[in-house]
């Protein structure tokens, strides 16, 4: 029954038991039961007035209650709104309607509800604060925080309102700001655990790691079973690469609430991160047992099958995920990368019509122009590729700024004066006694997209030789810059000591171990004074076809200064200057690995390298790309096949659009 329906029953029909007392009686007698909290008996009585009188609204608004409270959504859904269509009058009877369509993931009837009762007490804090949600729902954020901001103004009391805007305004990409809102939420209420877990991870966006740990242990102290608490946790460690903690936060999450689908997929997650390809397959198999429509799931499998060389069954996954969930930008830029050449033009068409989509996140968007790029750029659409992968790029740029992550080019060339001046020649050959003397790490750097990748695969074929990809320990473990550049000898030998463990863990035997951590040319003064002995690959490759590589790639984690072609010329500049330092420094020291000379003598250049590292030929070093490691970089596509020459001169078909990048490059 409609609104319509209800008003021309309540003027056309004679309601003679509109007067009768026993109905009264009866409201009474089922309020009395509903108080003494005798659920069942209660909804029987409520039940019985409905059959005595059909248009009495508060009796339909006490069922919907009695539903509620028994998660009985669907049942609190129907009885609310037969509630609203007998009583246009009563601000709660609209307002509980408002909460409960809110809940039933029917944003746009909540929306109506909510506004309904604004309409009748403009002052109703409840509902502003209920049409915010409703609001935030339907990715309109601006409007959803302008209400959000009237429901603290009308209570400033309000604690949910307050973490209402700390979501909304997290969910915009302002962190900081997000982080300010959960603050008030705590101030008026220290025990509210929702309040203190989405401060942690308001703080964990905003890069506040140990902020955000804090928080989430604050509101684990507060009660052990909350799992969101302990969910955020593990998202906290997960941060910080401590593996262990983060499945323990995990797994707690999932004991505190049997089924937690978020924290399942979180343990998945981080037992791929920490090299269980098998283990991260089985979670996300029993995920897919469990919510075979779980859109997630299945990219999460497609990167785990991705990395582990079956590339078929990964672009399956990620073929699923897309269609169960196409706003899902992660498993749309995945299936790009894997086949973009072969959508067609619906499925183009499609993905276009998602970016019109105001419930998707600038995350989802960034990601989506990026596979609308690669599947331009597979489909020789080279101007179209382009704008892409900037507005992509601006999407990014602009979320990080939000953070205050943004690039600071000037900063950064201090940075690098500061290193070039700390690890001068004299300090290095003052260290050289100290440190360990082992020869077998293989430090591989250079830029992102400079063949990094390949280098190690070229390397861990050797049957001596264990390759360990990005372990980046070395940047927690040395701390700043310029922290070892006068430690005494105990200490780099400790610091040393460390590291060798973590980096011989399970490869005790090989001859040579590799550290594919590219941003380690950053530390390579640190390097020689922990190993005076270790091997040093830097890879190169002409500066544009890099800087464009870098700029069409969606890296995970972001690095801010891969978003402006200006910045990237910047970056490059800077990396030029420190690797010249470090050559003219430790002379002899670092191999020059250039990829063109790869593509072009595969044998001859390969050799060198093996040579270089100590090691006698072998022929297995050729055929890298049949090795089943895992791979858990962006080249995981591209080291599955041998050697192809389209990667160089890649940035040619973009040259018209890249003066600023050349003009940066050469500053």
């Amino acid at each position: 029954m409609n609104r319509k329906e209800r008003r021309k029953l309540r003027s056309d029909q004679n309601r003679p038991r509109k007067t009768d007392h026993s109905v009264a009686a009866d409201m009474k007698n089922a309020e009395a039961l509903l108080n003494a909290g005798d659920m069942v008996a209660a909804e029987k009585a409520f039940l019985e007035v409905t059959v005595k009188d059909p248009l009495n609204a508060e009796a339909f608004h006490m069922l919907a209650l009695i539903a509620y409270s028994g998660g009985h959504m669907v049942e609190a859904g129907q009885r609310i709104l037969e509630a609203t269509t007998r009583n246009d009058d009563d601000p709660a009877i609209h307002a509980n309607c408002g909460a409960i369509m809110n809940l039933l993931g029917r944003p746009q009837e909540a929306e109506a509800a909510c506004r309904h009762v604004i309409d009748l007490d403009p002052d109703h804090a409840e509902a502003h604060n209920n049409l915010a949600v409703s609001l935030e729902v339907q990715g309109r954020l601006d409007e959803a925080r302008a209400a959000a901001v009237a429901a603290i103004t009308l209570d400033s009391g309000y604690v949910e309102a307050h973490i209402n805007l700390g979501n909304i305004t997290l969910r915009a990409g302002d962190p900081q700001a997000a982080a300010e809102s959960y603050r008030a939420a705590i101030a008026i209420n220290p025990n509210n655990l929702m309040a203190r877990s989405n401060l942690g991870v308001a703080l964990r966006e905003a890069g506040d790691l140990d902020g955000a740990e804090a928080e989430c242990r604050a509101a684990l102290d507060l009660n052990a079973d909350y799992a969101e608490a302990h969910n955020s946790l593990g998202s906290v460690l997960r941060e910080k690469q401590d593996w262990a903690g983060a499945k323990d936060a995990f797994q707690a999450a999932m004991v505190c609430r049997p089924g937690n689908l978020e924290a399942h997929l979180n343990l998945a997650g981080v037992t791929f991160k920490d090299g269980d390809i098998d283990g991260a397959v089985g979670h996300y198999r029993n995920i897919l047992d469990a919510h075979e429509n779980s859109a997630e799931a299945h990219e999460g499998l497609g990167v785990v099958l991705l990395a582990a060389g079956q590339l078929d069954d990964a672009v399956a996954h990620f073929s699923e995920a897309v269609k169960i969930k196409p706003t899902l930008g992660s498993a749309q830029y995945n299936l790009a990368s894997a086949a973009g050449g072969e959508a067609g033009e619906a499925e183009i068409t499609a993905m276009r019509g998602e970016l019109k989509n105001k419930r998707l996140s600038d995350l989802d968007r960034a990601r989506i122009h990026f596979a609308l790029g690669e599947i331009n750029h597979q489909r020789g659409n080279f101007e179209t590729a382009f704008a892409d992968f900037e507005a992509g790029n601006h999407l990014g740029h602009s979320m990080l700024a939000k953070k205050g992550a943004g690039f600071d080019a000037d900063a950064f060339d201090r940075r690098i004066d500061a290193i070039m001046s700390t690890y001068s020649a004299d300090v290095l050959a003052a260290g050289k006694d100290g440190g360990d003397p082992s020869d077998k790490p293989v430090f591989i750097v250079g830029l992102p997209r400079s063949g990094t990748t390949l280098a190690e695969h070229i390397i861990a074929n050797h049957p001596q030789v264990d390759g360990k990809g990005e372990i980046d320990v070395l940047r927690g473990l040395c701390g700043a810059d310029a922290a070892l550049a006068d430690a005494d000898d105990k200490t780099v030998a400790d610091k040393a000591d460390q590291y060798l463990e973590r980096l011989t863990e399970g490869a005790e035997d090989a001859a040579r171990i590799t550290d594919k951590t590219p941003f380690n040319f950053l530390h390579l003064g640190q390097i020689k004074r922990l190993f005076p002995a270790a091997h040093i690959v830097h890879c190169r490759r002409d500066l544009l076809d890099t800087g464009f590589s870098c700029f069409r790639q969606n890296f995970t984690p972001p690095h801010a200064w891969t978003m402006d072609l200006g910045d990237i010329g910047r970056y490059f500049r800077a990396y030029g200057r420190l690797m010249e330092h470090w050559r003219a420094v430790m002379p002899g020291a670092v191999f020059e690995l250039r990829y063109e000379d790869l593509i072009g003598d595969q044998e001859g250049t390969s050799r060198k390298l093996i040579d270089f590292l100590g090691l006698e030929w072998d022929a297995a070093c050729l055929d890298f790309h049949t090795s089943q490691r895992p791979v858990l970089t962006a080249s995981n596509w591209q080291v599955r096949k041998p050697l192809y020459a389209t990667a160089v001169g890649g940035a040619k078909p973009y040259a018209e659009f890249l003066g600023e990048l050349k003009d940066s490059i050469a500053g």
